[in-house]
């Protein structure tokens, strides 16, 4: 089959909610993809992954049922992210290099790429001297007009016409592409945004001579909303454009011939937590690319009471080599508290292989649902006769990206009261246990938590990748704790967050203003520490690859650079799961490379 004529085709299915998107990692299989989930056209990334478009009726004008949406592949179907949102510069050492004659570093020549909500690319923060604007491209997904598309879909805003734009009385007439939440141009204000000194107020971003890229994302079709039963009025973008984004950054940097860094300030609850969702997958295969740096957010999930832990967090295993072959059982339980009636939400278990999983979900009045095997894949579903809520299912014995146990558990309707889940784990030797996870807090409506919640091991997905700088947050005026940060490790234990950067009350640009004076507002949230390390790596490259000190800087080089720079605020152990390896600070890194 000719994939590029198969992906010309999808136009007409993009923006169609009666169609189903796929995101699938084939590696190099596509036959096999098309034989399974027979889609209408893909569009395909790179030879490990593609996009697959289906219509949600079958040959009868039936609409998918969620079972059979399901067994097309929990891994297949993209998941759901939310957004995770100038003494903060001098709070990561950026004044201490800039006024360094050998060093004077401001990002000349380096590209920042957001993949976000859009950006108010007239305002004069992001303008040049002489009126021209420092947005070298937009790439808008909201929009269907076919002009420029780009991956079959949007529209792309080039710098010419960005140019015009900027420079005309009425820009937004020109190019119709603004940011109406305001996190896009926040982000993309603090990580890149002019220095300004007008009318009382004083701000620069960290990177003020970088140039911008940026992607806007479409908003979620209702049916993956539906099906993951998301609230309709909460930004939630699918991983599937999330991941072709990303594609479109690196492919505009390989034009442009610019060193780029990629700013991704959205998180999920969803996977395994321990860097094997698609996005994460994809991540990982770029994060060796010379010239391209990949920072993300921590999440803001502290104190949402979204993570459940059987064991330890990190297991320690079998720590002397002896060998317990006997199958053992232990069961755990976990109680979910929901305080009022919601549309539902989707709770995700995670085990670990070998080990084999059972569960059993009682209702508030006690009425049982146990029909899933732990030995081979099953679905099952009820109605709770008194409370009247449904429940679907799933389990899988062995998850495709991740190898492990995986259990689905989809309430519709949850009525108010507790949900005990009892889990019995069949084991060989020692006891592996399980998390679950409850979606992000704004995905949640009814102030549902788990009733004994695990700080531990929260950092929000693409945050688990090992392709992906992650930063968690702190407060740079008291050196405390941003108290919503997301804890690491990972599930299994690798070390992240890397570092923590200012992430309370840092001064950005508001979207939405007339254009011709910024206003300012402050802003709390891991989101603002992803923007200002991604700014803080842009000088990296500067220094690196447009001044030639090292050709070779990548997304793994700088967090090693940073790594060592970083300093220690608190008196406790590092690495540690809060702060990684401590707080953020370039001018120490630098010193470092000194010597």
């Amino acid at each position: 089959m000719d994939t590029e004529l198969y992906s010309s085709a999808c136009e007409a299915y993009i923006y169609d909610e009666d169609v189903l998107d796929f995101l699938v990692k084939y590696d190099n299989n596509l036959a096999g993809e098309l034989q399974i989930l027979q889609p209408d056209c893909v569009t395909v990334i790179n030879s490990q992954f593609l996009v697959a478009y289906r219509r949600a009726y079958d040959a009868y004008g039936m609409p998918v049922s969620t079972q059979e949406l399901f067994r097309l592949g929990y891994d297949r179907i993209p998941k759901c992210y939310g957004l995770t949102d100038t003494s903060a510069l001098q709070g990561i050492g950026v004044g201490a290099i800039q006024n360094v004659p050998g060093l004077s570093l401001f990002g000349k020549d380096v590209l920042i790429g957001f993949v976000d909500t859009g950006i108010d690319f007239a305002n004069p923060l992001f303008r040049r001297p002489d009126g021209t604007c420092r947005v070298r491209a937009i790439w808008d997904q909201t929009q269907e007009l076919p002009v420029n598309p780009i991956f079959g879909y949007g529209r792309e805003y080039t710098q010419e016409e960005l140019n015009l734009a900027a420079q005309s009385e009425q820009p937004y007439i020109l190019v119709s592409s603004r940011d109406t939440d305001g996190h896009g141009t926040f982000l993309a204000s603090v990580a890149a945004g002019n220095m300004y000194t007008e009318g009382g107020d004083i701000f620069s971003g960290v990177a003020p001579e970088t140039e911008i890229l940026m992607v806007k994302l479409k908003p979620a079709k209702r049916r993956l909303r539906e099906f993951f039963l998301i609230p309709a009025d909460v930004p939630c973008y699918s991983e599937a454009d999330i991941i072709l984004g990303v594609k479109y950054l690196i492919n505009k940097a390989m034009e442009l011939g610019k060193p780029l860094v990629i700013c991704l300030g959205l998180g999920t609850n969803q996977g395994d937590h321990n860097g094997n969702l698609n996005l994460e997958l994809y991540l990982d295969t770029i994060v060796t690319l010379p010239g391209v740096c990949v920072v993300g957010s921590a999440g803001n999930e502290l104190g949402a009471g979204g993570h459940f832990a059987s064991l330890s967090t990190i297991h320690p295993g079998n720590q002397n080599g002896m060998v317990r072959p006997q199958t053992r059982t232990v069961r755990n339980e976990m109680e979910i508290y929901v305080e009022d009636v919601n549309p539902g939400f989707c709770l995700e278990i995670w085990g670990r292989a070998p080990s084999l999983y059972q569960i059993a979900v009682y209702s508030p009045t006690g009425q049982k649902f146990d029909q899933l095997l732990p030995n081979r894949d099953t679905s099952g579903m009820i109605t709770y006769l008194y409370e009247g809520t449904v429940l679907y299912a799933e389990s899988i014995v062995v998850e495709n990206n991740s190898g492990d146990p995986f259990i689905l558990l989809r309430f519709e309707r949850p009525a108010p009261g507790i949900w005990r889940i009892e889990v019995t784990e069949n084991y060989s030797g020692f006891p592996a246990g399980y998390d679950a996870w409850l979606p992000i807090r704004q995905f949640l409506e009814g102030n549902t938590r788990f009733s004994r919640p695990d700080p531990e091991v929260i950092l929000c997905a693409p945050a688990n990748a090992r392709g992906t700088i992650t930063v968690a947050g702190y407060n740079h005026l008291d050196n405390s704790l941003y108290v919503e940060s997301s804890r690491g490790y990972t599930r299994k234990g690798r070390i992240q967050p890397d570092f923590a950067a200012p992430a309370v009350r840092v001064s950005g640009l508001l979207a939405g203003g007339s254009g011709t004076r910024p206003l300012f507002v402050r802003r709390s949230g891991t989101s603002v520490a992803a923007a200002l390390t991604a700014g803080a790596a842009a000088l990296l490259l500067e220094w690196g690859i447009v001044q030639g000190n090292n050709f070779s800087m990548n997304t793994e080089v700088i967090r090693q650079i940073l790594i060592r720079g970083a300093r220690n605020v608190v008196d406790i152990g590092y690495p540690n799961s809060a702060w990684g390896w401590g707080a953020l600070d370039v001018a120490h890194a630098f010193e470092i490379l000194r010597g």
